[in-house]
């Protein structure tokens, strides 16, 4: 596994991120062929060295050649429609969500008009840098926080905080880290496209070690007085896993004095809170009582909240809380239309494979419950028609 740890100095957008990937060595060749697999996008890239205050990086300008204009369907159809792997088009596909998500809260309004982003350097931009960590075989991302300058700025949306509407939500909605740049103002540092890559698989944690063993610097185009527009990369390819790893929480909390009626529903009421699983265990404590052990994880941001939840909703009186790693696969969630009705299907990839699928269980049990065919032969009767589909066996 190769762990990347972005420092973000001094800016953030998807040019960036691809300069810096190419000053590290990403073949420029490579990633361009790559992207020629998405259909009808025409383009040059203009790679140079340059300077930010004395920093030296790489800056990529993406020429656009042709006239296509985007909308969100486009988008989301053409990657389908690609030869990309499914590894990478998951990822470019969950960088999509995020995006359109924050653009939907910030302008109220399903599928907005995507004015900048409607052109087809949005999509080299995003399907650029998810080619291009997979060509260099990383397989860990981390983060610093992102830099913002106080004051405002004008748009064509009229005037707005130094974040764009689209960035704040981001951040709002990942409870992304920020850190200001005090010495500068009323320069937008961040664009939605830069952050929402990296939101849809970094980990922005300042608590990260690791031992660099390679370096690279992308710069973005604008030059600012107080401080360098660039970005870093470093590379640590000495991690023994294959897998995505990242830091998570976990709090544990010992209980011998509550209802099973009230324990029942401390699990739906984390996951309902957005924790990323919740269970419990039975153990023997002192005076040989019987009691639970709550387990919650979750993200290292939102680790106040759920220990306020937990010592709110429950008897405990103190919790303990650590860091863990989590390894993860590639997972991607399908809505599968198969002659019983359509089900959501959760696929799970190693190496870019299907490895293994499920069925949500309560799209089986509404089949089941509407047609009198037993949970059993609804399931068997899906996992047919699905491995047919994508001849893989679940």
């Amino acid at each position: 596994m190769t762990l990347a740890y972005f420092n973000l100095i001094g800016g953030l957008s998807g040019d960036m991120l691809i300069s810096s990937l190419i000053d590290l060595g990403l073949d420029e060749k490579k990633l361009i062929s790559e992207l020629k697999k998405i259909d009808g996008i025409d383009f040059n890239l203009e790679i140079k060295k340059t300077k930010k205050l004395n920093i030296e990086a790489t800056h990529t300008s993406v020429v656009i050649k042709d006239e296509i204009k985007w909308d969100w369907i486009k988008f989301y159809e053409v990657i389908k429609k690609s030869s990309l792997s499914n590894k990478i088009q998951n990822r470019i596909t969950k960088c999509f969500d995020i995006l359109k998500n924050a653009e939907e809260l910030a302008h109220n309004e399903k599928n907005p008009h995507l004015h900048e982003l409607g052109t087809s350097d949005t999509l080299v931009d995003i399907c650029g840098f998810f080619i291009g960590i997979e060509l260099l075989g990383i397989s860990s991302i981390h983060s610093s926080s992102i830099p913002v300058t106080p004051g405002f700025i004008k748009t064509s949306h009229g005037v707005h905080e130094t974040l764009a509407p689209a960035t704040k939500k981001i951040v709002e909605q990942n409870k992304i880290p920020v850190r200001y740049i005090n010495n500068s103002s009323n320069i937008e540092t961040v664009t939605p496209t830069g952050l929402s890559i990296l939101v849809s698989i970094a980990n922005f944690d300042n608590q990260i070690s690791f031992t660099p063993e390679k370096f690279g610097l992308g710069a973005g185009t604008k030059d600012f007085d107080k401080f360098p527009n660039v970005l870093s990369i470093a590379l640590d390819s000495s991690q023994t896993s294959d897998f995505n790893s990242t830091r998570k929480i976990l709090l544990e909390a010992n209980i011998d004095d509550m209802s099973p009626e009230i324990t029942g529903s401390i699990i739906d009421l984390a996951i309902a809170k957005g924790a990323l699983d919740c269970w419990i265990v039975n153990y023997t404590g002192k005076k040989n009582r019987t009691g639970i052990i709550i387990n919650l994880l979750c993200e290292i941001n939102d680790k106040d909240k759920f220990v306020r939840l937990i010592l709110e909703n429950t008897s405990s009186l103190g919790l303990r809380l650590k860091e863990v790693d989590r390894f993860e696969t590639d997972r991607n969630f399908v809505d599968f239309d198969s002659t019983l009705g359509i089900v959501k299907v959760k696929f799970k990839y190693i190496d870019g494979k299907i490895y293994s699928f499920k069925v949500e269980h309560d799209d089986i049990l509404k089949i089941s419950q509407k047609s009198g065919i037993s949970l059993h032969m609804v399931s068997k009767k899906l996992d047919y028609e699905i491995n047919n589909k994508y001849n893989s066996f679940s």
